[in-house]
Parts: C-alpha cells; sequence; structure tokens
C-alpha cells in the first residue's frame, strides 16, 4: 500500500489493526487500520500532508482519556500523539507540545515554580487533548491560561492567540482538519513549594469523591445548568447500575467504571440508560463529555 510505503521509507513507526483498548483510559475499543507513531513535530506535519493529499480520513490520539471508542475500530489512520513532547520555557511563557501529558507539564511548573494550572493534577489527559475539551474543574478552565495556540490548519502550522480562539464549556471550536500541535501557556512565578501544596490539595479531592481506581474516561456527561449530571443520575436511582462488565459508579455517578472485562457496548448502553432516565425524570439532556468515536 501507497501509505505502509511512505511510512517506511520516511522511518515513521506504525501497527496495523491494533486494538485501541491498549490506548484508551477506558481500556475498551476495537482496532484502529493503521495506528501511526510520529517521532517528532516534523513527522507528524510530513504524516498530515501525505494523508491530506491522498484523501485518508485520519484521527488524533492523545492520552486516550475522556474517549469512547466502539468495538468496531476506526477505519483508517489514528494519529499518535505521544512522540510531541517537547517542553520549555521562553520568554517568561511555558510552550508544551500536544502530546505532553498533564502529569508532566505539572511537574515541569513545580520545577519552576509556575502556578495557574494545578487544578488540572490528577488528570490523565494530554496538552492537545486538554486544550480541545478546554478541560476544566473546580471552577477553572484551561482556556484562561492559554496565551496562545500552534495549529496545524490547511496544510500549514498557524499561531493563534487567544482571542482569536472560540472556546465554550468543554470545547474549542476549530476549522475543519485543525489540530494543536502545541499550547503557549502564560503563568504565574510562585515558589516551588505553594505549587506543590495546591496540586496535592487537588489530588486529595480527586481521590475523595472520584473513582480513580477503576478504568474510565473521566466525566461522562457535561453539567446541565440546573444541576450536575451526577446528582441526576443518581437521584434517578442509577448509581451502581451494570452491564457487563461496566458500571456507573458507585462513588460518582457521572462516571462510568471499567470494573473488568467490559466492551463499548457496555458503556454505550449505561449511557443511553442514564439519558432516557434522566430526561424521563427531569426532562433534561444529559449531553456526552466524552468523545465517542468508530464503528459498532
Amino acid at each position: 500500500m501507497k501509505f505502509e510505503k511512505f511510512l517506511l521509507k520516511e522511518g515513521i513507526a506504525f501497527k496495523e489493526k491494533v486494538p485501541l483498548a491498549r490506548y484508551t483510559t477506558f481500556k475498551v475499543g476495537g482496532p484502529a487500520d493503521y495506528l501511526v507513531f510520529p517521532a517528532r513535530r516534523q513527522y507528524l506535519l510530513k504524516v498530515l500532508d501525505f494523508l491530506e493529499e491522498e484523501d485518508i480520513a485520519y484521527f488524533p490520539l492523545g492520552g486516550g482519556s475522556n474517549l469512547l471508542v466502539r468495538d468496531g475500530g476506526v477505519r483508517g489512520v489514528v494519529l499518535s500523539f505521544a512522540g510531541l513532547k517537547k517542553i520549555e520555557l521562553e520568554d517568561g511563557v511555558l510552550v508544551a507540545e500536544a502530546g505532553v501529558s498533564l502529569a508532566r507539564l505539572l511537574s515541569f511548573c513545580l520545577e519552576k515554580g509556575l502556578s495557574g494550572l494545578e487544578f488540572l493534577a490528577g488528570v490523565p489527559a494530554t496538552v492537545g487533548g486538554a486544550v480541545v475539551m478546554n478541560a476544566g474543574a473546580f471552577g477553572k478552565e484551561i482556556k484562561d491560561f492559554l496565551e496562545g495556540l500552534l495549529l496545524y490548519q490547511g496544510g500549514e502550522l498557524k499561531y493563534f492567540r487567544r482571542e482569536e480562539l472560540l472556546f465554550f464549556y468543554r470545547g474549542l471550536s476549530l476549522p475543519r482538519g485543525s489540530l494543536v500541535v502545541a499550547a503557549v501557556f502564560r503563568l504565574f512565578s510562585t515558589s516551588p513549594k505553594d505549587v506543590e501544596a495546591a496540586i496535592s490539595k487537588f489530588l486529595k479531592i480527586r481521590r475523595e469523591k472520584q473513582p480513580l481506581s477503576y478504568p474510565s474516561a473521566g466525566s461522562i456527561f457535561k453539567n446541565p445548568s440546573l444541576a450536575p449530571a451526577g446528582f441526576l443520575i443518581e437521584a434517578v436511582g442509577l448509581k451502581g447500575m451494570c452491564r457487563g462488565g461496566a458500571e456507573i459508579s458507585q462513588k460518582h455517578a457521572n462516571f462510568i467504571v471499567n470494573k473488568g472485562g467490559a466492551c463499548a457496548q457496555d458503556i454505550l448502553a449505561l449511557i443511553e440508560i442514564a439519558k432516557e432516565r434522566v430526561f424521563r425524570e427531569f426532562g433534561i439532556a444529559l449531553e456526552e463529555e466524552i468523545r465517542i468515536v468508530g464503528e459498532g
């Protein structure tokens, strides 16, 4: 195949028909036709240019959180951003490539005494995924600390200032085919001790309130304006409901956890039950926060 020849020629690692369950925090999901691992930014750009020229469908994969891959898997190409892991300070701002994990980002902030992003402690995402989802918690959102984004768009790398970007609750509006390559953050200088204390505080809250002992994708639904999704799901009696190896968490009802051997269909079934029951009882339409991709 032409794509395989291109990857081999460029020395870019890839796998065929690899189950995506290995690469998602839910630990479920069928195979991708191709899973490609560009080692650096220049290789990612070469792959993207090739895919655009050949009109081959592709899907970006960061940390695999906030994501549910259906059991039939993903046709086309899945691009792993794990190789984009450069992080540095430039002229007082922090620049992190899309594949940098939030855990590593916070470790860097701790080392340098940079404050602002501690509320993301414990979120198993990458910078790219967190930006696209406008990750937030404890009344804060990642957009509030962004200086700008470096995007792949129309075959080029383009820089956009924060005020040029359209963020909303748990999302970022980007033109079709645009991908986050790097994010630029404006943070506050403080002592590493203060950063460490804030990180510890937020991690403690997450451990107390969230079911971190089992694989999950984080919050399943966005919170409606009238009441938190977890409260509504618990109010209709669904806390602890199981389908196969999946369970609506007994610790936090806006989490579905994989207690062992779950498939995507088990999780999808619980999602639909929660949506139907909450709408029937309260007239509130729950909207998924996670992204659902692939074939059934």
